[in-house]
């Protein structure tokens, strides 16, 4: 239910757009919302769970996830959708990693291995099937249904776990709360975020924007401090002294920019500038997650064999140039252009991701394998915090270039048609004047008011030759802006091309081969002890 929900969130994002009439920055944090939400309280609501036993806290997350997800489905403001969005990152951060320690908790040693398979591959599916799931439900219902859906689905899982899973106790020691670091963690990312979004808007230079930038660093560097002399850290930074665990999460954090960032933009392309059907966008979109699911089992073999070193090099370099190619489509773009493309990325991720999850698990003892998986997921989070955030500013930017440029030759166009009168070519010149100033970055709404910027000038009388010519000159102009808006897609997808590359620097640092007696994914294969499933469901987890 969770991993479904985020998925297919990124299928809704066109259609909310135009619904709630907001803004691509503004829809932005409907995802950024939710992501860092679980960022924040990943970590701590672990220990919550360890406090109140974890089968109370897992339901009690499934009924704030549902009500939370029916919230979402009334909403009628993108702001109203954002709150509702955090409240059930509330709910998703109790499910997400709990559900995982349930599971391990009821199986016995000998088959927790195969439940952590089990656990592993049906997240991977459902985070595939997510994107197919949404295009249906939105072409057939409404969007509001992807939120309604979970309803029932946490109504029946919170009876299940209510009536067939045993209530595994709590830790006889309990552990604090890390409230103040909580509190510096949230304040600071979010508006180190907010900055990074509004900056195109508000400007770079602007107070607000220096301002934001001013108090995440105070906040972020508070929290440093702080998390180094609490006796309980909400985030174990001594762990970072390990360079293999430290270079695990910077890598992690660079390929997620590129993942969730370049997915949450790409469906705006589909959907607002080509004009497809949210399904077949889907369909598009699918390879990427599903070419994932399918080398699962091979690269958690490989990682054993020839160490997560070259994996994560080799699958940086192969969602690179995946992205890269991403840029090259255009408005004769098909299903199949896209699929390949995808494809490639999802074989990246699906290499480099597991790889890095494995070498940064690999170097630490089994006591610390809980934080170790928790710092992990949260490098993830961030890593789609600032993804989102990072190409919505990119392409704010090169949107607003886009559409001047595209009026500029515009207007050099519909100038050299001397057979047009002059009155004719006054109006449509208003109206290219016009559509040079839309902030394309606003929205669908705006980006298809380019598809036929000279709306609503005079026509010539039809069958004259005037008419044919102004016919001619309106196709014209709606190639030229539809051009230009392709365009401003290039830049944010080379910027997500180049964060992934930037996983090999750390990619370097990591170890070579596993140790044979701490392997991270061999040793649970091996023994069926579980450890594979922090693998599999911090995969899992991060997808959310």
């Amino acid at each position: 239910m969770a991993l479904l929900d985020t998925t297919i969130m990124s299928i809704a994002v066109p259609s909310i757009v135009w619904d709630l009439n907001t803004s691509i920055p503004q829809v932005s944090w409907v995802l950024n919302g939710y992501n860092l939400g679980l960022a924040v309280l990943f970590l701590p609501m672990g220990r919550i769970a360890d406090r109140l036993g974890k089968k109370p806290v897992f339901m009690a997350g499934l009924l704030v996830f549902a009500g939370f997800s029916f919230a979402c489905g009334q909403a009628g403001s993108v702001h109203g959708m954002i709150g509702f969005r955090v409240g059930q990152a509330l709910g998703a951060a109790a499910i997400v990693p709990v559900s995982l320690a349930l599971l391990l908790q009821i199986f016995p040693r000998t088959q927790r291995g195969l439940a952590a398979g089990l656990f592993g591959a049906l997240t991977s599916l459902a985070a595939a099937l997510g994107p197919v799931a949404g295009g249906y439900i939105i072409g057939h219902w409404d969007w509001r249904w992807i939120f309604y859906i979970n309803v029932p689905l946490a109504v029946l899982g919170f009876v299940a776990t209510w009536a067939l899973v045993p209530h595994g106790g709590r830790r006889a020691t309990e552990t604090a709360l890390d409230y103040a670091g909580i509190v510096l963690a949230a304040a600071g990312l979010f508006c180190l975020t907010l900055a990074i979004i509004q900056a195109n808007e508000w400007g770079w230079t602007s107070l607000r924007v220096l301002g934001l930038f001013a108090v995440a660093v105070v906040t972020l560097t508070g929290f440093t401090f702080w998390e180094l002399r609490v006796p309980t850290p909400m985030l174990e930074l001594r762990l970072f002294r390990r360079r293999t665990f430290a270079a695990a999460n910077v890598a992690v954090a660079t390929v997620d920019i590129a993942m969730m960032g370049a997915a949450f933009l790409l469906v705006i392309f589909l959907v607002g500038v080509l004009d497809w059907t949210e399904l077949r966008a889907a369909f598009a979109i699918t390879p990427m997650p599903l070419t994932g699911l399918l080398l699962a089992p091979f690269v958690g073999r490989l990682v054993d064999r020839v160490g997560p070193r070259p994996l994560v090099i080799l699958g940086a370099l192969a969602s690179a140039g995946g992205l890269y190619s991403l840029a090259s489509i255009g408005l004769t773009t098909t299903a199949g252009d896209v699929a390949w493309r995808m494809a490639l990325v999802g074989a990246g991720f699906g290499l480099s991701l597991p790889s890095l999850m494995a070498a940064g698990m690999s170097t630490l003892p089994e006591h610390m394998r809980g934080v170790g998986s928790g710092a992990l997921n949260t490098a993830r989070q961030l890593g789609f915090v600032f993804g989102v955030a990072i190409l919505v500013a990119v392409f704010s930017h090169t949107a607003t270039t886009a559409a001047h440029g595209a009026a500029a030759e515009a207007t050099l166009m519909v100038k050299g048609q001397t057979l047009l009168p002059q009155d004719l070519k006054q109006a449509m010149l208003l109206r290219v004047d016009a559509a040079g100033k839309i902030d394309v970055s606003k929205g669908i709404t705006e980006i298809s008011k380019l598809g036929n910027p000279t709306a609503g000038a005079p026509q010539p009388p039809p069958g004259t030759l005037e008419a044919y010519v102004m016919d001619l000159a309106t196709d014209r102009l709606k190639y030229i802006f539809r051009s230009w808006v392709v365009d401003a897609f290039d830049w944010p997808l080379f910027v997500a091309a180049i964060a992934a590359l930037l996983a090999i620097g750390p990619g370097l640092l990591l170890g070579g081969r596993l140790p044979p007696e701490s392997s991270y994914l061999g040793k649970a294969n091996r023994e069926g002890d579980g450890t594979a499933a922090t693998a599999g469901g911090a995969g899992a987890a991060g997808s959310d």
